[in-house]
């Protein structure tokens, strides 16, 4: 009998035993933000605080031997900040961490732009001897990246910059006076008077003075650096009628000479233009004449089926565009989660990647501090012979994604050519074969592969008049750039969807970080005209992101540095006092102000 203590009362639940409480799950690196990752690492913090820079703020030389320019006086002339001024601003910076760091404007303070003047000078009419005072070039250059990073109009720009209560430290910062600073259409021109390949030679220029301070991966020990790049579209600025325009769409037309239409041929005669009016004597009136390299673009994004030996269903999930594409390469450190942009190309919306990759490989190859190339990581629009070789010409190890074909799934056809869909090598008898990883040892890397006696594991065990029976590891085939019997599609020196393929693939996310980082500055459709223009919105706003991609990183490693105080102080007073004219000379040390009076 239970005593009255343990007796249970009328309508009482029985008491059950409380589950041991359990530990809270382990939050997996891989799910944290990028900045939690570097803040763990213990050499973070050694290499991009300030006081491990050698040089601050970080110059961008240029050591091509130019002549000076015959101008002798100059509207505006920029000076970079000073390393007082920059240590005091991250300090600052660093005392309110709530806010978000304006981070171009840091990098404004962090880069020494002041080396770019001779070779901005050579590149552009500037230098000419004629003509009234100019804008120093370095200032009209910071201006049109302060368009892009802000996305503004140039319009707008020009109001920003010419209004007098506002926007003071952006005019000192490029280098303009107060009560003279450029309009709007000298902002154009200096756009149009800019080479190609100029803003292009500024990544090489930014990754040099990267390298000469220590804050790019050594590639010695990861065989070389890891590339990765991807291409984006973007729609024009103007609206198409007609998307089968091409290039002899804009030609001129006469009654001896006719001009082709296209879609008469690709419609099957359903609609066209004949061309035989006034309105179409320079160039069709349905072709867009603003957007002349712009190009109607069709992108399938049908997904893969996970049943392999099944066809792929038809859907109608696709992507028309009538535009541009952009194309850019990245350098990527894995110590830090970062990434660095090589080199932009700006090409029309249906451009065959495939084509335009060797060439740009090359000039990325040109770009780089060193020309030590690893691991090249692009997708399956590349995956051709003439860009798998430009790779490994490079020294590279490209890693593509491979291109469907409706052979890879007929088992019997995979076994009769000796590897499967995925190109794994396949033994004489149809067993998959084990990878033994990757010989670098010598001028061209191969990779290993040995069957292992696979047919022993089998259910019909092993084959008794089997040639490779008595060798240890039983039958080897090496892969090189090609497969044994040829074939470059399915060859890749990294087994295809493995672990490792898996782990070195899984950091082409900073490819589509940069294609949203262009989409959130309002580049997915793009403001201006042409392709001269819509190329100086890409490259510059991959430049944009290279200096706001430093900023973040000092900023984050100075608030991580206790060494590094965060006691501003209290900001001087300044009071300027103008010169009465706004023409100045570099002889005369031109400054933004003639006279500065700290006052408390």
């Amino acid at each position: 009998m239970s005593s009255p203590n343990t007796r249970r009362k009328k309508n009482q639940r029985p008491q059950s035993r409380r589950a041991p409480a359990r530990r809270p799950p382990r939050r997996r690196a891989r799910n944290l933000r990028a900045e939690y990752k570097r803040a763990t690492h213990p050499r973070f913090v050694k290499t991009f605080s300030p006081a491990a820079l050698a040089k601050l703020p970080i110059p961008l030389d240029c050591f091509l031997e130019l002549p000076p320019s015959r101008k002798k006086r100059w509207r505006s002339w920029y000076r970079p900040r000073s390393r007082t001024a920059t240590l005091r601003f991250l300090a600052r910076l660093k005392a309110d961490p709530g806010n978000t760091p304006p981070l171009f404007q840091l990098a404004l303070y962090l880069i020494d732009f002041s080396p770019l003047r001779p070779l901005l000078l050579h590149q552009t009419t500037i230098a000419s001897a004629r003509g009234e005072d100019p804008f120093d070039p370095v200032s009209l250059l910071l201006a049109g990246l302060w368009k892009i990073a802000s996305d503004q109009p140039w319009t707008r720009v020009a109001e920003q910059l010419a209004d007098p209560d506002n926007n003071a430290l952006w005019r000192r910062l490029f280098g303009f006076f107060d009560h003279d600073t450029p309009a709007a259409s000298t902002l154009r021109a200096f756009r149009e008077s800019l080479p190609d390949g100029l803003l292009n030679y500024i990544h090489k220029l930014f990754l040099s003075a990267l390298d000469r301070l220590g804050l790019l991966p050594p590639p010695q020990e990861t065989h070389g650096y890891l590339l990765v790049g991807d291409g984006q579209r973007h729609r024009a600025r103007s609206r198409h009628r007609c998307h089968h325009a091409i290039a002899s769409c804009f030609a001129p037309t006469s009654p001896q000479a006719p001009r082709p239409c296209p879609a008469w041929e690709k419609s099957k005669g359903h609609y066209g233009c004949d061309c035989d009016t006034p309105a179409c004597t320079a160039s069709c009136a349905l072709a867009p004449r603003l957007d002349r390299q712009a190009r109607y673009s069709v992108y399938d994004r049908q997904p893969e089926p996970r049943d392999q030996q099944q066809p792929p269903v038809p859907t109608r999930n696709k992507d028309a565009l009538w535009g541009y594409r952009s194309l850019a390469s990245r350098l990527v450190d894995t110590r830090f989660h970062c990434a660095w942009t090589i080199y932009t190309d700006c090409l029309p919306a249906n451009a065959d990647e495939g084509a335009r990759f060797p060439a740009h490989i090359a000039a990325t190859h040109a770009n780089l501090p060193h020309p030590t190339i690893g691991y090249v990581i692009y997708d399956a629009a590349c995956g051709e012979k003439d860009c798998l070789d430009a790779v490994y010409d490079l020294g590279g190890i490209p890693l593509f994604d491979i291109s469907a074909d409706p052979s890879d799934r007929d088992e019997r056809k995979c076994q009769a050519r000796g590897y499967d869909r995925h190109g794994h090598p396949l033994c004489h008898l149809g067993f998959a074969m084990t990878y033994r990883g990757l010989d670098r040892s010598r001028t061209q890397p191969r990779a290993r592969w040995a069957c292992r006696h696979a047919c022993r594991q089998s259910s019909q065990g092993e084959v008794s008049d089997c040639p490779f029976r008595a060798n240890k590891r039983g039958q080897h085939i090496d892969v090189t750039r090609s497969l044994p019997n040829g074939n470059y599609r399915l060859a890749r020196l990294v087994p295809y969807r493995s672990r490792n393929w898996k782990k070195l693939t899984a950091w082409r996310n900073v490819a589509e970080g940069r294609n949203a980082t262009l989409e959130n500055k309002g580049l997915k459709r793009f403001p201006d005209y042409g392709l001269r223009h819509v190329t100086f919105l890409v490259i510059g706003a991959d430049i944009v992101e290279n200096l706001c991609t430093l900023a973040r990183l000092i900023y984050e490693a100075a608030s991580a540095d206790d060494r590094f105080q965060a006691q501003p102080g209290r900001r001087p007073r300044h009071r300027v006092l103008l010169r009465t004219s706004s023409a100045v000379s570099p002889a005369d040390e031109p400054v933004i102000c003639a006279e500065v009076v700290e006052i408390g």
